[in-house]
């Protein structure tokens, strides 16, 4: 069975830029997004830091988020850290999991890529980017998010 999304970080040499693949296969959805804002945030860490670690800080909020969250809830998580806009999945709680891939105009260098608090509930100007959405049972999800962490801490 695939994972309901996947995120590996990729070596080029572009500085930061299209190193972050991102997909939802089901939905069509493949991404070469940037870890540009990861190495910032990491930058003020004191200890030994890689970008991968980073994106393992983001994708362990999330799965924090999702365990949270309650029938009715909404939540954005961000993936995509833009000049112009955040990308991120909007996750919507029924009886399992709506996710939806889009955007928000807020400007990914206003958020802190490995602890987006400020972001997940805050979204209001939301905008898809492709027409279909994704239903997910949740502990499917938050499994899929453990197999991501775990995958990414080996490289």
């Amino acid at each position: 069975m695939n994972n309901i999304i996947n995120i590996q970080i990729v070596k080029n040499s572009k500085g930061g830029h299209e190193d972050l693949l991102f997909e939802i296969p089901e939905l069509n959805i493949h991404k070469e997004l940037d870890t540009y804002y990861f190495t910032l945030a990491i930058e003020t860490k004191k200890q030994c830091y890689q970008n991968k670690h980073a994106v393992v800080e983001l994708i362990s909020f999330w799965k924090k988020k999702i365990t949270e969250m309650n029938n009715g809830d909404v939540i954005y998580l961000p993936i995509d850290f833009s000049d112009q806009y955040t990308g991120c999945l909007k996750v919507e709680k029924g009886n399992s999991l709506k996710l939806t891939y889009g955007y928000s105009m807020q400007e990914g260098h206003s958020i802190n890529p490995m602890n987006p608090i400020y972001f997940y509930k805050t979204v209001t100007d939301f905008k898809t980017e492709y027409e279909k959405s994704l239903i997910a049972n949740q502990l499917a999800f938050i499994k899929c998010l453990t197999t991501l962490i775990v995958q990414l801490n080996k490289v």
